[in-house]
């Protein structure tokens, strides 16, 4: 497997969120304006397994959603159009033709695969892939707005 370009303390550099919600693990690649590929490992251990579900655990996609969101602020952080300062975060401002196709579960390794489609001042708009041992699990196009804290 190849060297991420970005290790987890990268990551958790570029992002303002915390244990237990920090859900990208390292970033594979990176072109600023175009696109990103993360990963997110699935552990059992996780905190939303206790409930989701005790007898079969299936990442909820909510958590999915969090997870190309911090992908997608990760890209927008080094991506000169849209600069997200110290005081900057993104909000989810759109879901659009968003498909879960696949169950993902502990154990998997979610590619999470981000390209910007247009950047319109505060606002940006993306297309998201996230793949699970080389099949589609989950696409769709998202809406991202820039927020203050």
């Amino acid at each position: 497997m190849p060297k991420p370009l970005l290790d987890f303390e990268a990551v958790r550099s570029l992002l303002k969120q915390r244990f237990p919600m920090l859900m990208v693990d390292s970033v594979m690649t990176l072109e600023p304006g175009k696109s990103i590929r993360a990963i997110k490992n699935i552990s059992g251990n996780e905190f939303q397994f206790l409930g989701h579900f005790p007898q079969r655990a299936i990442m909820p996609g909510t958590l999915i959603l969090e997870a190309i969101g911090q992908a997608a602020s990760i890209l927008f952080a080094k991506t000169a159009e849209i600069p997200l300062g110290d005081e900057d975060f993104l909000v989810l401002g759109s879901i659009n033709s968003m498909r879960f196709l696949v169950p993902v579960v502990p154990g998997d390794r979610m590619e999470i695969e981000v390209q910007i489609l247009k950047i319109l001042g505060d606002f940006a708009f993306v297309e998201t892939t996230v793949i699970v041992d080389g099949t589609v699990a989950v696409s769709g196009k998202l809406g991202f707005a820039r927020s203050k804290l």
